[in-house]
């Protein structure tokens, strides 16, 4: 700044009519306006000691800032290329649940289920590949290894933004259902509600779905082949296809502090082999035996928790299922609850109604809210807003959730094929979740399960379990 008024006092004194010089200590001294030059170019009176620039020293000076200046600019702007992106890429992601369970059965319950031993085990163990096959193509390989077999999870790649919406491919969750659409990670208990029996969850087909006003509504339609085995495969000649289809609402959206949501899905099945097996344990999982499951899924226990409620498997020509979906949060609070039924059309020509529902309250006690997933039209994971770190005094999330489910399947007992008693389980749940951080929580949970045996009568099991799971 000095140097640049040193350069404009020069400028005056040249508009004076060159009849004055600038003075300066190495322009590092205030600038002073000199007198007239003498005829030996001093100022007259002033001390010889100090220097003095003349007009033509200052030309030179003026001369090298105009020519810095022009270098400046003649210097060219350094591009900075953009790196572009390169496909495919992946990434790896995995996670794990370890529980244990301790059982208090009553001398029914026993006599109607056997003596159910307390365990401990891997509840599931998965790794994932996920990535991006162009711009607009993705895909994920997901396996689990738990429960003494590798067996695939969700193997799919998918399209995105055609102009019929977003177009999937392979095995995939089928759209139906807001428990079964929730990510096991994010379960505010240790497993679905019994009524996940019904459901034709996971299997191997094609899928549209996409989003619309904003998000508010969500829209599913799949076409697959059922049932199928742990690696996706469905043999058989008769049979063997299904449908399902999915809508939701958001009727209040004011962001994750207040909405209301509400869902209508519909399966059609017409299982491979013409067989179907309904299925549930008391919605604590222990355990596992290789055996045709209500999805086609090996899910039952070799020594650890039976099927409470269980038809066998049995003939059946179609199945039309139905499920009603409603939910109201309210930011750190929610409730939530579906009802679904099971038309099923037997060779015989009968028709015969299973049905169930559960309703689930949550409330998180240190103020986190409860977010809600647009896009899959159901309620994520909770975040700590102060993870866990005892040295800071820090504690993570506290949620405290209740739950009452009830599966009959009782109408299909006595029925010609069907070997199974079918039974009518109702469990109430208390559950008490800490979240450690977003990636890792601790989950302690009570269950009451209430079983009605159509030539044992009632029975009361009583469950008490814990998780600890950590995913990346």
């Amino acid at each position: 700044m000095k140097r640049w008024q040193a350069v404009g006092m020069s400028v005056l004194a040249c508009v004076l009519g060159n009849q004055y010089v600038i003075a300066q200590d190495h322009f590092a001294n205030p600038v002073t306006i000199a007198q007239p030059l003498d005829d030996g170019g001093m100022i007259p009176g002033e001390d010889a000691g100090q220097e003095l620039v003349t007009i033509e020293q200052f030309n030179r000076l003026q001369q090298q800032i105009d020519e810095l200046t022009a270098s400046q600019q003649a210097v060219a702007p350094i591009a900075i290329k953009k790196e572009e992106k390169t496909y495919p890429d992946f990434k790896v992601t995995g996670f794990f649940q370890l529980d244990t369970a301790y059982f208090d059965q009553s001398d029914e319950s026993i006599a109607t289920l056997g003596d159910i031993q307390d365990g401990t085990g891997f509840r599931r163990a998965r790794l994932a590949a996920t990535g991006n096959l162009t711009e607009r193509a993705s895909y994920q390989m997901e396996f689990d290894f738990a429960q003494a077999q590798a067996r695939f999870v969700d193997v799919w790649a998918q399209i995105k933004d055609t102009p019929f919406g977003n177009v999937r491919i392979g095995r995939f969750r089928q759209p139906f259902g807001m428990s079964e659409l929730t990510s096991i990670r994010e379960l505010p208990f240790l497993e679905r509600p019994t009524t996940f029996a019904l459901a034709p969850f996971r299997q191997t087909g094609i899928m549209l779905f996409d989003t619309a006003a904003d998000e508010q509504i969500t829209w599913a339609v799949s076409g697959f082949r059922t049932l199928s085995d742990n690696f996706g495969n469905v043999y058989g000649d008769n049979g063997g296809y299904g449908t399902a289809e999915r809508i939701t609402a958001l009727l209040v959206d004011r962001g994750d502090c207040r909405l209301v949501h509400i869902g209508f899905d519909h399966s059609y099945l017409n299982p491979g082999r013409d067989q179907l097996q309904y299925a549930s344990q008391d919605e604590i999982f222990v355990g596992q035996q290789p055996n045709l499951g209500p999805t086609g899924l090996s899910v039952f226990p070799i020594e650890g928790v039976p099927p409470f409620v269980n038809t066998g498997v049995f003939p059946v020509d179609q199945v039309n299922l139905f499920n009603v979906e409603g939910a109201l949060s309210f930011g750190r609070g929610l409730i939530q609850s579906e009802y679904r039924w099971s038309n099923v059309d037997l060779p015989t020509g009968e028709n015969v109604t299973v049905e169930g529902g559960y309703v689930t309250a949550r409330y998180v006690l240190t103020g986190e809210v409860i977010p809600y997933n647009r896009t899959a039209g159901a309620f994520g994971r909770v975040k700590p807003k102060r993870p866990l770190d005892v040295c800071q005094g820090d504690w993570g999330a506290w949620e405290i959730a209740g739950r009452v489910s009830t599966l009959d399947l009782n109408p299909l007992f006595g029925q010609p094929g069907v070997p199974g008693k079918g039974r009518e389980l109702t469990s109430s749940s208390v559950a008490l979740n800490w979240y450690w951080w977003a990636n890792g929580k601790c989950q302690f949970e009570y269950v009451n399960g209430q079983l009605n045996d159509p030539t044992l009568g009632d029975s009361d099991t009583n469950t008490f379990a814990s998780r600890v799971q950590f995913d990346f």
